[in-house]
């Protein structure tokens, strides 16, 4: 039969070492980012972005998530793309291109980091000289 001391020790070693591995679960844990896009011109636009992760202790810039989307005159952001990428350190690129070709700005780039939550956003918008607002919408 355990002593007493013996079965405080093993509570109390149960609680530690849960404790731990919930602290290890937690820092492993990602959450994923969306990109949505807002187009404040009085016409449409066509817009490419490119989403490339930065080079690691262990691999190379490779890109996460492409696309060209018509985006269409908005004073707020339309949703985008859910789960672009998950919790790390990217590049975006982003150019534009009027929707009969004539005009183009670009590239314009943001180093982003999306925080270790469920569903951060990049807010990606147009502005009436077609350059570009970067805007981070936090979890």
């Amino acid at each position: 039969m355990p002593t007493r001391r013996e079965l405080l020790f093993s509570v109390g070693g149960g609680l530690v070492g849960g404790v731990g591995v919930y602290t290890g679960m937690s820092a492993l844990s990602t959450g994923y980012a969306d990109i949505e896009w807002a187009n404040e011109r009085d016409r449409e636009v066509w817009v490419e972005t490119a989403v490339t992760s930065t080079d690691g202790l262990f691999s190379s810039a490779e890109v996460e998530y492409e696309s060209r989307y018509r985006i269409f005159p908005t004073q707020h952001s339309r949703s985008g793309d859910s789960n672009v990428v998950e919790t790390g350190t990217y590049d975006v690129e982003v150019e534009i291109e009027s929707k009969d070709g004539s005009q183009s700005a670009g590239p314009f780039n943001k180093r982003w980091t999306p925080a270790d939550c469920s569903h951060q956003r990049l807010i990606i918008r147009i502005l009436e000289d077609m350059s570009v607002e970067f805007l981070q919408k936090e979890c």
